[in-house]
Formats: C-alpha cells, structure tokens, sequence
C-alpha cells in the first residue's frame, strides 16, 4: 500500500498547476461527503476506469479497501459530472508533452474538427460489441459528439449532425467518401480528408480518369504537390483539391507493414494491391480549403491530427479502451477523457524517465506521418 502511495503521489506531480482548483470551477467536486478532496476524486476515477471497470465494482473495491464507504448510486454521482474536469486535464498534459500543437494563427476563428471512431467496443454484463463515434476539437481535446451505434453502423460522416458552418473536418481514408463529402457540404462545412487508394474515380475536365500517383511521382520526399480533379457529387461535376505529401523510404516502409497488418487481420492473407503500395508512398487528402490556404498548410493540417492518433493508440492497446462500462453521455465523456489521462500520464513517465531505477530523463521524438 505504501507503493502504492509514492507512485500515486509521483502521478499526482505529473498533473498541471492548478488542477485540484479546476476540480470545483468546472463541477467535478460538489460535494464533500465520502470523498471530500479532488485527490480523493481523481484516485476513485483511476480506480473505475483500472480494476473498477464499473460502477459496481469501483463500490465494492472501495469498500474493501476500508478508505470509505460508497454505493454504486455514489460512485455513479460523484463520477459523472467529471469530464469536463478531465479534459480540461487532458489538453494541459498533453500540450506540455508537445503532443498538441498551438492553433496556427492563419486559422484565425476556425474550429478544426478530428472525427474518428472505434470498433469493437464493449458493454454490459451481455458483453455486447459496438462503435463509439466521436467529433473532438484537436487543439484542445474538447469533446463536440459522442455517439455509440451496432456493429453494423460504419465509420461514415453522416454519423455527425453536431456541425457548423466554422469548422474544418479532419479525418482518415475510412471516411473519404462521396456520400460523406456531399453531407459535409450540404452542412457548408470544410474539410481535409484521407484520400483512399480505391475511393472513388476523380477525372479531369474533359471526364478522363486521372491516375494520381502518376500525377504526383515525380515528388521528391518531404515535398508537396496538388492537382485540380473532378467529381460527379448530388449530380454536379465538383471541383476537389487534392494535396499530396511525398514520404521518405522509412515512413513508406512502415506504412507498407500497417497495411500488411491490416489485410492480414481482416483477411487472413496479406493481400496488399499494387495501387494500395503505390498510393502508400504519399500522404494524399482532398480538401475544400481555398488556395488562400497553401498546398503545405492543408498537409500540415492533416499531420497535426496523428499527433493525437498517437495518443489514441497507446489507449486502445495498453487501457482496454474498447472496454466501455457505461453508455449514458456524462459517463461517456467521463470514461473517454480518463482513459485519455491514463494515456497522457503513461507517455510523460516514459519520456520522463519516472519509476525507473536509473531515473534517466529525456523525451522521445514523436512520428509525425501515418
């Protein structure tokens, strides 16, 4: 238990200045009954999204314990009002880390939207599998859309209605689609999205095909390129800007083995095609953005995000993320941004060297390309 101590007391040195007062300001300690202090709080939260995983057995483990007495009706009170408490932790953390960036200032009053999802998550004594949809804002982690579907409901943008006229969408190849492009702009919102190897045609003016990795091969790594292309969208020939991104040998290389990985995991073969590999030596996007927005300003956009699927990563293979105790939103937003702390802390005692005998210190580089 005193190990325990110290370590909690280590984690507790990685939160941002002013953290225990920001508990009370955004609503996550009301009331001082069974837990009286945010350390209190933040222990019981640690402890639900860990060995907890519910509100029953977070109850039942503090009652063990002997440090307080609580229900499962407690647990659930004092932990659903706790999200906004956690993000607010989240984007601190993660902005000293240098995994968020400063909004760029030509920006000016945008909201850049990241929109994702996650497959396979799990819920109820049933255990059933569902997605969890969700639309953050990436220079502050502020939760815009929770939505939990079935398993048959895809990664599409027509999931999101929370949308607005000032925002920039910016999502991955799962999401660049005709169906999805047209939903944004009948909500006249913009957006950079993951072009797909096999997504759909894009023509030039005169309605050929045009073969984007002949468009763009003679790119050097590291150097940008953009083309005007075509495409029929709601029975319209619509202009798209597509941006591209050279990568160098390393980064075209591991994107080759994520792609193996992938085919392999979906179809027990590594079926990789021959435009897939040719199309995986570019970061290539479609955008609405006008050239008032540079060719490497729109890349740069796309780039910022992997800095927080980085992140997200981490989450889903080390913290269970796909394991998801409750459904109801406050709870949601609660358990999301927990799991995103966990995350956060676990990257700074790696790139800090904490409980580690050698107590060495030094923070790592972090990839910038998918």
């Amino acid at each position: 238990m005193g190990r325990e101590k110290d370590r909690f007391g280590q984690l507790l040195e990685l939160l941002p200045e002013g953290w225990e007062a920001k508990a009370k300001e955004l609503g996550a300690l009301q009331r001082a009954r069974e837990i009286k202090t945010p350390e209190e709080l933040l222990r019981m939260i640690l402890l639900y999204l860990t060995e907890g995983k519910s509100m029953a057995g977070t109850s039942a483990i503090t009652n063990l314990s002997g440090e307080t007495t609580m229900s499962k009706v407690a647990v659930f009170k004092r932990i659903q009002n706790c999200g906004d408490w956690l993000q607010w932790m989240c984007k601190n953390i993660y902005r000293r880390a240098g995994l968020l960036i400063e909004k760029p200032q030509w920006l000016k009053e945008r909201n850049v939207l990241l929109i994702d999802g996650s497959k396979d998550i799990k819920s109820g004594k049933a255990r059933q599998c569902y997605m969890l949809h969700y639309s953050m804002e990436l220079f502050t982690l502020a939760a815009r859309e929770f939505l939990i579907t079935n398993e048959k409901t895809g990664e599409k943008l027509v999931n999101f209605k929370a949308l607005g006229k000032n925002d920039i969408v910016i999502a991955d190849r799962a999401y660049g689609t005709i169906p999805g492009i047209s939903h944004l702009k009948e909500q006249g919102v913009d957006y950079v999205l993951r072009l797909r190897a096999d997504a759909f045609k894009i023509r030039d003016e005169k309605g050929e095909e045009i073969d984007l990795a002949e468009k763009f091969s003679r790119l050097m790594s590291w150097n940008y390129g953009e083309i005007t292309g075509w495409c029929h969208i709601n029975g319209k020939n619509v202009p798209l800007r597509i941006c591209a991104l050279r990568k160098d040998v390393l980064n075209e290389w591991k994107g080759l083995e994520r792609l193996k990985k992938e085919k392999g995991c979906k179809c027990g073969v590594n079926l990789v095609s021959a435009l897939q590999k040719e199309y995986n030596k570019y970061i290539i996007v479609i955008t609405s953005l006008g050239k008032d927005v540079s060719t490497e300003q729109v890349l740069q956009l796309y780039r910022a995000r992997w800095q927080i699927e980085i992140a997200f990563k981490r989450l889903k293979s080390i913290f269970e993320y796909n394991e998801m105790p409750a459904r109801k939103t406050e709870n949601i937003k609660t358990w999301f941004y927990g799991k995103l702390l966990l995350a956060a802390l676990c990257e700074t005692l790696v790139n800090t060297g904490r409980f580690s005998p050698s107590e060495t210190s030094g923070k790592r580089r972090l990839s910038t390309v998918p």
